[in-house]
């Protein structure tokens, strides 16, 4: 039995992680895709947007919410037991995708697959950091550093050191 591929997607709000994720699905060529969406709040933006796709790869069931904030800060509550669901299923996924919340730094999520119950089922392909190049080119990492600002701000499960300074 071979690892599942699990591929994670991270970049500050606004970025275009969604965006990407949405030409994935419709790329996916028939290729089973689950999506696991960290949204921030309880409010479920990223993942209404894929589910109201209208494409034919982009059935409800594949699409995964975890709402509890910064999924790094959540490892153990929500994305263990999200990613044992994927893998039981009857007909698991043939690749993962992660979107982190804007807010998420992507190693406590890789450290994630050294649990036991999912290090031999799935292995990291890879990690992608999407930028908005024109704040950068202006001298941001985001285009509203005021609204990640205030997502920080709310998130009461976040207990990282912001690295961006």
């Amino acid at each position: 039995m071979s690892k599942i591929p699990v591929t994670i997607i991270t970049g500050f709000l606004g970025a275009g992680k969604t965006t990407l994720l949405r030409h994935l699905i419709e790329k996916s060529n028939g290729r089973r895709i689950a999506i696991v969406v960290n949204e921030f709040g309880s409010l479920g933006i990223d993942g209404g947007t894929l589910r109201g796709c209208s494409l034919p790869n982009c059935p409800e069931e594949d699409i995964v919410e975890l709402t509890n904030g910064c999924l790094c800060c959540t490892v153990a509550d929500d994305f263990i037991p999200t990613m044992e669901a994927l893998l039981d299923r009857p007909s698991p996924p043939e690749h993962i995708v992660i979107e982190t919340s804007g807010l998420a730094l992507p190693k406590p999520l890789l450290k994630a697959f050294g649990w036991p119950s999912v290090r031999t089922r799935m292995t990291v392909d890879g990690v992608i950091t999407v930028v908005d190049a024109p704040a950068v080119a202006d001298g941001r990492f985001a285009d509203d550093p005021e609204a990640v600002a205030r997502q920080r701000e709310a998130d009461d499960s976040r207990d990282h050191d912001n690295p961006i300074e």
